[in-house]
């Protein structure tokens, strides 16, 4: 089923002045949707190091509520996004879909479930072109019930996937496939916890972590699968709605097979260490107030994503602007203490927001700490021409969050640098080395396995740059270096 979207229109900000950022930030990108307050509704990274790929889907931020069939694919890490409009044919067989999930598996490899606005039925359609041209590749016996909502499609490596769908005759319409899509198994309903009357799935409504994978419903429940999606238990949450059809909605993520948070659209914050069996009220501490006398420090209620890779770093966001703040917001404790993300590069420089000036947030998904995406809304950059549409979507920056870390031993000379810099430790090898420049943009990325490197900077402008320097033990330091 549709989960409701918050509609809204962006709300432009001001800021402080800031010369240098100091923690983590978002660099601000064009999300390739030329149509002004397209809110980006969910985002997919690509589970690969070696390739910065993500997909987002498009949808309605004006109030309209209109059907929006479109997404969006990078290549670059979110610095430069193609958008599709799949409203027409583009998916064979269906009109004007509704987009439930996209899911790549490969640089030009991704899946879409949709469902069906208009003519014909839902199903999962695939592309290996990177978005150019796509096949269905569910069978017109799968969805093809007048009820039938296809929600999401998920893949845990190349050939082995699912496909959820509402419950039709008391079960939810559920697929496997063992062959990239070829060919599609139903999954026993035996095999699934009945669904409660009434109670059905959601679009994004999904999280995989470790060996796991869970859903959302209506009736606020998790459903859970270890075995790749054979199997399916029911798990009561807190929320009575994780998409707000009973005035309740929330997101979930999770760190591992186990651990995870729900955030709840009011500012409640859960915890769960047995999987989600069961779930702990956690009473954050937070640096931002609201404008609200009633309510002055609302905690966000959006979307939340464990970033892979760290011990315990949480994101969440809040797009609803009549809320007293609304933003992002990023925790190192696993959600005990959350600052503000306030650093923001929209123009070509870094600046912080005031302390009363917020941006919306929608979604939110990271890869590990150094890919991760937000979602925004795009905005006619020039009100004078209809075609001029700029933002939309962020890209998070942490070569400053690292402040404070160090690596025993480390040198980086000479600094100011012309043609090299030399750098070595004494204890761990170096593993990467990073250079990121002024506006956050990764202009150098090295794989080592030496203490010492002589790097080429030759070919980089002069000015002033950031290194994030890890050892093989996982430490880290950032270095300003200055070509000259």
């Amino acid at each position: 089923m549709k989960k409701p979207l918050l509609f809204a229109l962006l709300v432009w900000f001001a800021f402080n002045a800031f010369s240098q950022q100091t923690g983590p930030g978002w660099q601000l990108y064009h999300s390739g949707y030329s149509a002004d307050s397209r809110g980006i509704g969910d985002i997919a990274i690509l589970n690969s190091t070696s390739s910065d790929v993500a997909w987002t889907i498009a949808y309605d931020g004006s109030g309209n509520g209109a059907n929006i069939s479109e997404v969006a694919y990078t290549n670059d890490g979110g610095v430069t996004w193609t958008a599709y409009d799949l409203s027409q044919n583009a998916l064979p067989g269906i009109l004007n879909p509704g987009i439930g999930t996209v899911f790549p598996v490969d640089d030009n490899t991704a899946y879409i479930a949709a469902y069906k606005t208009s003519f014909g039925n839902g199903g999962i359609w695939k592309t290996t072109d990177a978005g150019a041209t796509w096949a269905k590749v569910s069978t017109n016996a799968m969805y093809s019930n007048s009820n039938s909502f296809c929600n999401l499609v998920y893949f845990f490596d190349s050939n082995n996937g699912f496909c959820q769908g509402d419950p039709i005759n008391g079960e939810f319409e559920m697929y496997y496939t063992t062959d990239g899509g070829s060919t599609w198994t139903p999954i026993d309903g035996a095999n699934i916890d009945d669904p409660e009357s009434g109670e059905f799935g959601y679009v994004h409504g999904f999280v995989a972590a470790g060996s796991t994978i869970w859903f959302t419903t209506s009736h606020g429940r998790l459903y859970r699968s270890t075995d790749q999606g054979q199997t399916w238990t029911a798990h009561a949450t807190p929320l009575n709605d994780f998409g707000g059809n009973n005035g309740d909605s929330g997101d979930v993520t999770f760190k591992d097979d186990n651990e995870g948070w729900i955030i709840r659209n009011n500012g409640e914050l859960y915890h769960t260490t047995d999987a989600g069996d069961s779930w702990t009220l956690m009473s954050p501490t937070y640096d931002w107030a609201g404008n609200d006398p009633n309510n002055p420090n609302p905690f966000f209620g959006n979307d939340i994503a464990f970033v892979p890779g760290t011990s315990n770093t949480i994101v969440a966001t809040e797009a609803d602007y009549s809320k007293p703040a609304y933003g992002s917001a990023i925790s190192n404790d696993g959600g005990n203490t959350w600052n503000r993300i306030v650093n923001y590069n929209a123009t070509g420089s870094w600046v912080q927001l005031a302390d009363t000036t917020f941006i919306q947030h929608t979604a939110v998904a990271f890869r590990d700490i150094n890919f991760g995406l937000s979602g925004g809304f795009s905005h006619a950059d020039d009100p004078n021409n209809p075609n001029d549409y700029d933002e939309g979507i962020f890209k998070y920056v942490d070569y400053a969050g690292i402040a404070g870390e160090t690596i025993a031993g480390l040198s980086v000379y000479p600094n100011p640098a012309t043609d090299f810099v030399k750098v070595n430790t004494e204890n761990a090898a170096l593993q990467n080395i990073a250079i990121f420049d002024v506006t956050g943009k990764e202009v150098m990325n090295l794989n080592l396995s030496d203490n010492h490197s002589k790097i080429d900077v030759s070919g980089l402008d002069k000015g002033i740059y950031v290194m994030k320097i890890t050892d093989a033990d996982n430490n880290h330091q950032a270095v300003k270096l200055v070509i000259r």
